[in-house]
Formats: C-alpha cells, sequence, structure tokens
C-alpha cells in the first residue's frame, strides 16, 4: 500500500536537537521533520509521498533556506530550511510542499481540512507528525483520520510528537549545549487506537456486532507480535479473543443454536484469561476498559442450553437482529419441549424425530386433531404425542406462544410475500411480547 507521512511547519526559529524515540536517534537537528522521517520512512520506496503543510509565513520562515534573522544583531541567519534538509536525506520518496491558510476562522480550518484530505490517496498508510501544528490542527487530524479510514479506507502506522518542553522553558533548552538538547519522540499512536476502541465498543453494545472490535484486537495483537518476535504472552491471549467475539457474533447471527452454549462458555473463558493479563503495552489500555462492558453482556447468558437460547433471542432482539430472535427463540421452545417430557433433544441422527413430533403434537393440541387426522410420524410415535399434549397442558402460555410465533416467523422468512404481510415496526413490538411470556414461564 502507498505511505504517506505528513506534517505541519511552523514559523518559529527551531533548536539543534537530539531526538530519540526507543533505539531510535538522530542527532543534531533543526526540523522535528527530519528526525520522524528518519525514524520512520527510510525504507519507503518512489510511490510513497512526505507532505508537509505550510502557511505562507512558514514557507519563508523554515521551508526556504536562510528565513531567520539573529534577534540581537538581526542579521541573517544562514540555515537550512526544510526543503534542503529533504533533499539532503536523500531518501527514495517524493516530497511536496502544501499551503494553508493561517486557521483563523471557520472558512480557513475547512481550508486546512480539505488541504489536508486531498493529499491522502486510497489505501493510504499514514504517518503524521503533529509537533508544530498549531492551534486547532491536532483535533482536525483525529477527525481527517477518522473521515479517511471510511472514505478512502486508510491505516494509520503512527502519530508523533517531538516534546520539546521536555528540556524546559525555550530559554533554558537554548542555554544548554545542543548536544544536551535530548528531546523524547512522543508516540500517540494509542490514542488513535482509543478512538477506535470507542467506536468499536459501541458498535458492540448497540448493534451487537463484535467484528469491528475483533479486527482492532487482532491488528493490535498481529504488530505487538512483530515487534517482539512473537514473545508476548499476552497478545497471544488478545488474539485469541478476538476470534471467539468473531465466532460469538457469527454464531448468532447465522442462528447456530446448537451451538450457542459452547461459544459462549469459550467466549466467558477467553474474556477472564485476558482479564487476568498484565497488558503493559500502551496499545491494549482501552482493551482491559472494555472488557468488563463485554462481561456483563456475555454474563447474562447463564450456561444452560435453554436459557442460553431464550438469552440469544433476547440478545439478537436488542441488537435489531429481529429475524434471527425469531428463529432461535421458537427453535429453543422446540428444544424445552422435547427436554421437558424426558425425550432426547440432541438426536438430530433420526431425521430430528423428536422436534418433529414436537411441531406436530404442537398442531394437533391447538387444533383438537383426532387420531384419524394425525400425520404418519405421530401415528407410529403416539405415545410421545400424548406426553406432549400432557406437557402442553401445564403450559398454556407457551404453546400459545409457540404458535403465535409460526405466523409472523413465516412472514419475516417469506419477506412479506403473503396475502397477511405484517407491517415492519410490528415484528419487533410483537417479539417483546413474546420474550416476556416465555421468560415467565420457562422452567428448565
Amino acid at each position: 500500500m502507498p505511505k504517506i507521512y505528513i506534517s505541519f511547519l511552523g514559523t518559529n526559529d527551531y533548536l539543534a536537537c537530539t531526538y530519540h524515540h526507543q533505539a531510535k536517534k538522530v542527532e543534531n537537528v533543526r526540523f522535528v521533520q527530519e528526525a520522524t522521517i528518519r525514524m520512520n520512512c527510510m525504507d519507503w520506496s518512489e510511490k510513497d509521498r512526505v507532505v508537509i503543510f505550510t502557511t505562507e509565513k512558514a514557507f519563508r520562515h523554515n521551508w526556504k533556506d536562510n528565513g531567520h534573522r539573529d534577534y540581537k544583531t538581526k542579521k541573517v541567519l544562514e540555515q537550512d530550511g526544510l526543503e534542503t534538509c529533504l533533499k539532503k536525506i536523500n531518501g527514495q520518496f517524493s516530497y511536496q510542499q502544501i499551503f494553508i491558510s493561517n486557521g483563523r476562522n471557520e472558512k480557513e480550518i475547512w481550508n486546512i481540512f480539505t488541504r489536508v484530505f486531498d493529499s491522502i490517496q486510497e489505501k493510504d498508510e499514514i504517518v503524521f507528525d503533529i509537533t508544530h501544528a498549531f492551534r486547532s490542527i491536532p483535533m482536525l487530524t483525529v477527525v481527517i483520520l477518522s473521515y479517511a479510514r471510511i472514505m478512502k479506507h486508510v491505516s494509520l502506522n503512527g502519530i508523533y510528537y517531538g516534546a520539546l518542553e521536555a528540556l524546559g522553558s525555550i530559554s533554558e533548552a537554548r542555554a544548554m549545549p545542543p548536544e544536551k538538547r535530548l528531546v523524547p519522540i512522543l508516540d500517540l499512536t494509542a490514542f488513535d487506537q482509543l478512538m477506535e476502541w470507542s467506536v468499536a465498543t459501541d458498535r458492540f453494545l448497540g448493534a451487537g456486532d463484535a467484528s469491528q472490535i475483533s479486527n482492532i484486537a487482532n491488528n493490535s495483537a498481529r504488530f505487538i507480535l512483530s515487534q517482539t518476535k512473537g514473545r508476548d504472552r499476552s497478545q497471544h491471549e488478545v488474539r485469541r479473543l478476538a476470534e471467539s467475539l468473531d465466532q460469538f457474533t457469527k454464531t448468532l447471527s447465522t442462528c447456530r443454536g446448537r451451538n450457542i452454549s459452547h461459544v459462549v462458555e469459550r467466549l466467558k473463558q477467553k474474556l477472564e484469561d485476558c482479564q487476568s493479563l498484565e497488558l503493559n503495552n500502551p496499545l491494549n489500555i482501552p482493551l482491559k476498559t472494555i472488557l468488563d462492558k463485554i462481561s456483563t453482556q456475555v454474563n447474562r447468558f447463564p450456561g444452560h442450553f435453554i436459557l442460553d437460547g431464550i438469552q440469544a433471542a433476547r440478545w439478537c432482539l436488542e441488537h435489531n437482529l429481529i429475524q434471527q430472535s425469531y428463529t432461535i427463540l421458537q427453535e429453543t421452545l422446540v428444544t424445552y419441549f422435547v427436554y421437558k417430557i424426558g425425550e432426547d433433544h440432541e438426536d438430530f441422527s433420526n431425521k430430528n424425530i423428536n422436534r418433529t413430533l414436537a411441531n406436530q403434537a404442537a398442531s394437533i393440541y391447538l387444533k383438537k386433531r383426532p387420531f384419524e387426522e394425525w400425520n404418519k410420524e405421530a401415528k407410529k410415535n403416539r405415545s410421545v404425542i400424548e406426553k406432549f399434549k400432557q406437557f402442553f397442558d401445564s403450559c398454556p402460555q407457551l404453546i400459545k406462544t409457540y404458535n403465535n410465533l409460526t405466523g409472523f416467523r413465516n412472514d419475516i422468512n417469506h419477506a412479506g410475500f403473503s396475502a397477511q404481510d405484517k407491517p415492519a415496526e410490528k415484528f419487533s413490538q410483537k417479539m417483546h411480547e413474546f420474550m416476556k411470556i416465555v421468560e415467565k414461564h420457562i422452567n428448565p
């Protein structure tokens, strides 16, 4: 994927410093951009690019050579501008300077937004240096990243800030010998990750979709494992949690009723595993924050196959998976009926005979059909049908609800192509009613 380095150039007469980040060090450079480019862009190719945004004043003072004067003698200071410094780096990447306005009003701020966004290409991998980003630009950077992720499918490789203030005041920094001016480069990428986690968590809690959380966790773990050469045990657990979250949402969205309890149990275990870990890398700070929220949602599943099915139906209803909610709830009731009369609810080898008999028994019971009108399977298994009928006598509300579910489920499964099609808003409304009845009368 193409890469782009983006930074903003200020107007000050910057001091020569040594910038350092982790094991990387760039000595005796005036512009932090030179340091962060040398740290991040030296293996880039000719298709990659460095883009520097300047106001007209910054262009004169710092993009071009000799843009400052000695504040005492007023003589021109002969020193390279950033353009010359970039030429001397001799990287394979191209570089470009783009003018922006001063950002003194809303119109100028929108101008900056547009200029920066237009410089980004489809699927760019972005490195931001925001050290000299003035006024509202740091906030704009975050907004542009979020917008570009959606509109241009970009990804972020890093946000960096040169913390000159670590040296003290400007006068104190000027008094230091250049070799003593050791300025840390702060990696602020974790804060962008925090925004991604927040959006993904909101999507999970609001829509029941963990795919975004799963993607972020996987990407974060993959990056850290590459940095630690696979030695960070916590990241293996994070990846397993991501897989479990993804499996959980897929299981519910595809109505895999037989797998719900198993998948939920595995997810609970992976959550516990991650909660017990020390996730020291800053990229994982947000993960700790959301684990409790996810656990609260998942712990609603008590671990019993009937109650888990009911909770799955409610989960789908709460997260607007209406069709799945109808399917899971009705099929859970079938399982409950078979289970309560003492027949094997897990025997799927014999044409699901017990589930078939449950459906036939419901029709026989509700329509009071005489034996001669029973289906072939029901006649062959009369004793089982009688057990169902006896059980239905004890739970009239459940069997009535089961029957009412059928009409709604058929309507939604056939996309409303029937003479009795119902309005869209009716399905959620009725399912809330059905859920209350089922939750009140189920007794596994």
